[in-house]
């Protein structure tokens, strides 16, 4: 009997439809997908588990991208020409199927325009089943070197077109588009639910498959008892009592890789303490290499040893060279091996140096590690050196002879893990790891402390896991999904911290596929994006040179919001050209890079956040990891990016360790992390010397289903959290937008902090007695706004001595109060007016004031976003009482009970302040309205963050350029030059 392939593909046509459905009124109350799944799956539940029917065939053709072990070697184009033979076109109709190419309709819908001309008839019982394909294309991939091992050896002498031209010759147009989409392993627009659309299989499956990461496991498990008694559906009270029923039966296989728990992400420290609130975690370094879950089965004199790789996919063969590893830390065949029979363990594939004494780039596995034993991506890499060899880091044990390990506490599993592998030096190790208990009331400042030491020695990240808690959830009867969920914490996950560069876009290409996924985005020219960077730049700039680039990368959507990419796609179709046209040249990376097929005349200038930096396959450079747009800059130019020296010289500074300076750098991540916590949406990331955006928008970093918007062009940004960023970029430009285009924006949200404005006129009678001027030498010890007699005789004394010396200069100090209210808003401006230019507090032509903060009581960024706010309401106001130029010193109120001394030579107490400022320095908010526009090139080391009152993905010019620093120097610039002023 089997399955009609037309059943499945009403379902798909249905959902195809309901994209359009989704944009209607009616739609936003009630979700179209729902019912279609619901009906459809009513109506066909008796031929789905109908004795004849094929359900891993019918599964593996609803999710063909689930099979990684099916590899067909068929790319659009080469499928296209399959096709085509399949259909035997002439050369007219040939042309209209290549229509794929330009922007419009994918493949799959000119296959079926193209077999609409002629609907094939199709007889009563001669209808395609989903077994039909499924085997069909078994055979296709049996025949490719990179599937699975289970697939390849079912390999038959088979011709691709002979395979597949009885499939299309008795397919309506509808359903050959489905098979099209099907081979390319990708329904889009369309996509199957996965977990809601196992579930409507049936309720097991989706646990199931958390044991057997298989389709066949899974379904193998669903007919063993006494599943196969269970019904499909059953009423929800009895689906609880038979699900841990079923519990009880479960069992893990070896030789079919068992699912991985879900995550968390944390967006800061702050969000990540409140997620493991009230848990005992487990905190493990998260290694940068590959994963893998290593099975041993000693009954299997064959393959005794498995390694699965993160897909699932067996990799066994490509990881020969790990394996001896494997069995002597295992003490395999050893009377120390503690198992009898079989094993599962979990850990991470690194090349470890043995030069070096340290784990190697990420890079260098390529090296080791084949792909179906072939070396990808290594030609121009240095060769393997002798020192350089793979290395397995594990860090969980999920199964030990007949011991289910997946029901124990991860405390346990530790342990067990700990008893059952012998550590290798440079060869085999236990995941490093910490325990931290967050019932206690300093966990978010360790977690902090460990955190920041972690990001300073470039360790990837953390992952916690709680103590108390099983691998999988569903071991824990009555709480919900979301319990005992891991969280990852790393760097590039907090809005701000990652690395980021600004990065010229020359050119784009079209990829059809893509384009069916971007229904939001109307009039789609371009998917993807080439990242160029300049190889001459210092001709270009000084000679006006004829401008070489050479393509880094490539990007496409899953880089950008889709409001970016309309805005891509609007503004570049009046500026884009042919290759020829250009009036610059362009060279690419390496060989694996696509072309572009047009290039821009007027490159964009992004700005780029990655995870830290990479060398590409088959490339001699570095650049971005996971790179994504966080906004375009529409006042710069491509002399603005970053050329391709420095880009390296940005990669070479991101991945060294500080040896020497390792606790000045986790001293300094430590005050950037303070920064961000506490905050939910306020300044946006902007890594570049010219903005931060204080908006707050939808998060679109999850789902890019926002609406395009092409009308304005300051619609557009991806500011997915809207937190403090840092910013380590390449030039220094001015802030953006007025402040009255953010008022308008801001009345769109739902949320997000409103630009306060400064009152027209402030007047020195309205200063409080807590605003006035105080020498930052007197705050030590005594009141804090009156210098001590002491400090004053010993200055005093200093200047005697020193001519050139004078005495310390007096500067303005803001406290914030812990409550909020207008009282502390009145405060804030007068602290403000109390900057006034012509004051005794202009030194060097630059405003100097300091704000008292007590971290206890205070959040450090939600603070520094407020006075940012007011500031820059004030510069765009061209308010006349504030100096043009001016620093604000963010101290820590524990600086007022530090026993000073002045008495001293002036080089020892200079470093005396430095290594203060380690401690009790926290950020610097500087302005400057009379620097250049590009005043500053180069790449930057300190990092820092420009803030913007606009909004948008593309800046707009504005007077205002305001910036926050985190570099200590400042500091130590401040205690030079007023403490110590020279004559």
């Amino acid at each position: 009997m089997g399955f009609n392939f037309s059943f499945l593909c009403d379902l798909l046509s249905s959902l195809e439809h309901n994209t359009i459905v989704k944009a209607s009124t009616a739609a936003k109350t009630t979700d179209p997908d729902t019912r279609t799944f619901a009906q459809w799956f009513a109506r066909h539940e008796r031929h789905i588990h109908h004795a004849d029917t094929d359900r891993l065939a019918l599964l593996s053709c609803m999710f063909p991208e689930k099979r990684t072990d099916r590899v067909y070697w068929l790319q659009a184009t080469s499928l296209a020409r399959v096709i085509g033979r399949c259909l035997c076109l002439g050369s007219s109709r040939f042309s209209e199927l290549d229509r794929w190419r330009t922007p419009g309709p994918d493949l799959g819908q000119c296959v079926e325009d193209i077999m609409r001309q002629a609907e094939n008839h199709i007889p009563a019982g001669q209808e395609i089943l989903v077994e039909d394909i499924d085997h069909a294309l078994t055979m296709i991939a049996s025949r490719c070197r990179f599937s699975g091992p289970r697939v390849r050896r079912q390999h038959t002498a088979v011709d691709v077109e002979e395979t597949l031209a009885p499939l299309y010759r008795r397919l309506r147009s509808r359903d050959a588009k489905w098979l099209t989409r099907m081979i390319l392993k990708s329904y889009s627009p369309v996509v199957l639910p996965q977990p809601y659309t196992l579930k409507q299989f049936h309720f097991l499956l989706p646990h199931l498959l958390q044991f057997q990461d298989s389709f066949e496991g899974a379904l193998d498990m669903l007919v063993s008892e006494p599943m196969n008694h269970f019904p499909p559906h059953p009423d929800p009270k009895l689906a609880a009592n038979l699900s841990a029923i079923a519990l009880d039966y479960l069992r893990p296989r070896t030789g079919i890789k068992i699912g991985r728990p879900e995550y968390f992400k944390a967006r800061s420290v702050k969000h990540c303490y409140q997620m493991a609130k009230g848990r005992r975690m487990s905190i493990e370094r998260k290694y940068d290499g590959e994963y893998c879950q290593v099975h041993v089965d000693l009954s299997n004199r064959n393959t005794p040893i498995q390694i699965f790789s993160k897909s699932g996919k067996d990799s066994t063969a490509d990881r020969l060279g790990i394996i001896p590893v494997v069995e002597e830390s295992l003490q395999i065949r050893s009377p120390q091996c503690k198992f009898m029979r079989r094993c599962i363990v979990e850990g991470e594939l690194l090349v470890w140096s043995d030069k070096h004494s340290k784990v190697a780039d990420f890079h260098k596995l390529r090296k080791f590690l084949p792909r179906s034993g072939t070396f990808i991506g290594i030609e121009n890499d240095s060769p393997p050196q002798p020192y350089e060899h793979l290395m397995i880091v594990l860090f969980d044990i999920l199964l030990l002879d007949d011991d289910v390990c997946l029901k124990k506490p991860h405390r346990q599993r530790r342990l067990l893990l700990q008893d059952t592998v012998h550590p290798i030096p440079g060869q085999a190790a236990i995941a490093e790891q910490e325990i931290l208990d967050f019932t206690l009331p300093n966990s978010q400042h360790r977690l902090e402390v460990s955190f920041a030491r972690a990001i300073a020695q470039r360790w990837e990240g953390y992952v916690l896991k709680g103590c108390d808690e099983p691998y999988f959830p569903i071991y824990s009867p009555g709480v919900d999904n979301a319990f005992g969920r891991w969280i990852k914490l790393k760097k590039d996950y907090i809005p701000g911290l990652g690395d980021t560069v600004d990065l010229a876009l020359i050119g784009a290409s079209y990829d059809s596929q893509d384009a069916t996924a971007l229904s939001q985005v109307r009039k789609v020219l371009w998917t993807h994006y080439f990242v160029g960077c300049l190889l001459n730049k210092e001709q270009v700039v000084q000679f006006e040179a004829t401008p070489r680039f050479r393509v880094v990368d490539v990007i496409n959507r899953p880089c950008m919001n889709t409001r970016i990419l309309q805005a891509l796609n609007q503004f570049g179709e009046f500026n884009a050209c042919g290759p020829e046209t250009c009036g610059f040249n362009v060279e690419y990376g390496h060989e694996r890079l696509s072309h572009a097929t047009v290039l821009f005349k007027k490159p964009f200038v992004v700005e780029m956040l990655g995870s830290g930096f990479e060398k590409p396959s088959g490339a001699r450079y570095f650049t971005l990891r996971f790179p994504r747009i966080v906004k375009v800059h529409t006042d710069r130019t491509f002399k603005d990016a970053a050329s391709l020296r420095e880009l390296q010289l940005l990669a070479e500074n991101a991945r060294d360790v500080p040896v020497e300076d390792l606790s000045q750098e986790r001293a300094q991540w430590t005050k950037r992390l303070k920064v961000g916590n506490g905050v939910n949406h306020y300044i946006v990331r902007s890594q570049s010397p010219s903005s931060t955006c204080y908006s707050s928008e939808k998060s679109d970093l999850e789902s890019s289903s926002s609406r395009a918007s092409a009308a304005s062009i300051n619609d557009i940004n991806d500011c997915d959290h809207h937190v403090l960023a840092e910013n380590d970029n390449l030039t220094s430009h001015r802030c953006r937008q007025k402040e009255s285009r953010i008022g308008s924006h801001n009345s769109e949200k739902a949320r997000g902090p409103q630009p306060t404005k400064l009152p027209a006129k402030i007047g020195p009678s309205s200063l409080s007695s807590s605003m006035r001027a105080t020498s930052l030498i007197s705050m030590h010890q005594g009141h804090p706004l009156e210098p001590s007699k002491q400090e004053s005789h010993a200055v005093s004394e200093l200047a005697t001595q020193r001519k050139s010396l004078c005495s310390p200069r007096p500067i303005s100090i803001y406290t914030p109060k812990t409550s909020p209210g207008d009282e502390n808003v009145s405060s804030l401006y007068e602290f403000l007016r109390s900057l006034e230019s012509g004051t005794e507090t202009i030194f060097q032509d630059t405003s100097l004031g300091i704000i008292i903060i007590d971290p206890q009581k205070t959040a450090l960024g939600p603070e520094i976003n407020k006075i940012g706010v007011v500031l820059a309401s004030a510069l765009d106001g061209n308010a006349s009482f504030l100096h043009p130029k001016g620093k604000i010193f963010f101290l820590d109120t524990r600086l007022l009970g530090r026993e000073i001394r002045a008495a001293h030579c002036q080089r020892s107490f200079l470093e005396t302040w430095s290594i203060i400022g380690l401690e009790y320095f926290y950020a610097c908010l500087i302005w400057n309205l009379v620097t250049p526009l590009n005043a500053t090139s180069g790449p930057h080391r300190g990092s820092q963050t420009h803030i913007d009152m606009g909004h948008a993905g593309f800046d707009r010019q504005r007077p205002s350029g305001i910036r926050i620093s985190f570099d200590k120097t400042d500091f130590t610039w401040l205690c030079e030059h007023t403490v110590i002023e020279p004559a």
